[in-house]
């Protein structure tokens, strides 16, 4: 895996990139879901070696630079950052996206359809529908200004991989081991971001902002208009013993009329890491086809 920075642009923020395969053809362009980072994609990049590879890190998550004081993760400003990516890549790119990243890889489709060649939504069709939320929401994003989240700690980097294996059982120990290290960093004297900074100890290397409450909910209505405007052919696929089912998804499924889909039934939500063969094999057969 190589990594580099971009800056894109005075209005964003720089954002760390993981590659994979050669340098040069249509970039296979992946946008991870909420508090993962690019690299745990390195699995099945590595599977589709003859491929370029792209992942990044989401503002704010693994070793992209965080918004800052007084900041908001604003959705749109993560499709900005797609759009940063692409024009740095300077061509046309095969999209996927996982869980978030596939909310975010649907509205960047729609919105610059002439940029996205083919896409791929996994778990991806965005949240349950925020409709009835509105005044919880707003009472939750005032409470987090008045008290923002932060972080705790813990001993070590192996602390740290024991819990995503506790998130997720298909991380072998190395594997965790590897992602932990990235995305963990040691505390410092008065912490901002952690509860009780103990020099010595580790915390996360994330925004804990992202754990604080969006004013404005998930709208499926208009989320839904997006879906109906993507021109490029599209494969959902799904894990068959994930626990993320959708209410609506139907309808949301009949916005994408020329979308196919498959289901990877040994798989859960992460299918990335409970399937990472089965999922390689799938991108590598619809993207292949009309190269």
């Amino acid at each position: 895996m190589r990594e580099s920075d971009l800056d894109t642009g005075p209005r964003g923020l720089r954002l760390r990139l993981c590659s994979w395969g050669p340098d040069t053809g249509r970039p296979l362009l992946i946008l991870h879901g909420y508090l993962e980072q690019g690299a745990a994609w390195e699995g099945v990049a590595n599977r589709l070696s003859d491929r370029r590879v792209v992942a990044p890190d989401h503002r704010g998550h693994g070793l992209s630079e965080h918004v800052g004081a007084g900041g908001f993760y604003h959705f749109w400003d993560y499709v900005a950052d797609v759009d940063a990516v692409v024009r740095h890549l300077d061509c046309e790119v095969d999209l996927v996206g996982h869980s978030m990243g596939g909310t975010i890889a649907a509205l960047y489709a729609a919105t610059r359809p002439e940029r996205v060649r083919r896409l791929v939504l996994i778990e991806g069709l965005g949240p349950p529908d925020g409709a009835d939320e509105l005044l919880e929401r707003g009472q939750a994003f005032l409470d987090g200004k008045e008290s923002p989240r932060k972080h705790g700690s813990f001993p070590n980097v192996e602390t740290a991989a024991a819990r995503m294996r506790d998130f997720n059982k298909a991380l072998s120990p190395e594997e965790a081991l590897r992602l932990a290290a990235r995305v963990a960093r040691p505390v410092v004297e008065g912490d901002p971001f952690v509860t009780r900074p103990v020099v010595g100890a580790w915390t996360w290397a994330w925004d804990p902002a992202h754990r604080g409450r969006s004013p404005t909910p998930f709208r499926a209505e208009a989320h839904q208009v997006f879906l109906s405007a993507i021109r490029a052919p599209t494969l959902l696929i799904d894990g068959g013993s994930s626990p993320f089912k959708l209410m609506d998804r139907d309808a949301r499924r009949r916005s994408l009329s020329h979308a196919i889909e498959l289901t990877i039934p040994q798989a859960g939500h992460l299918i990335h890491h409970d399937a990472p063969d089965a999922l390689a094999t799938a991108l590598r057969e619809f993207f292949s086809e009309d190269a």
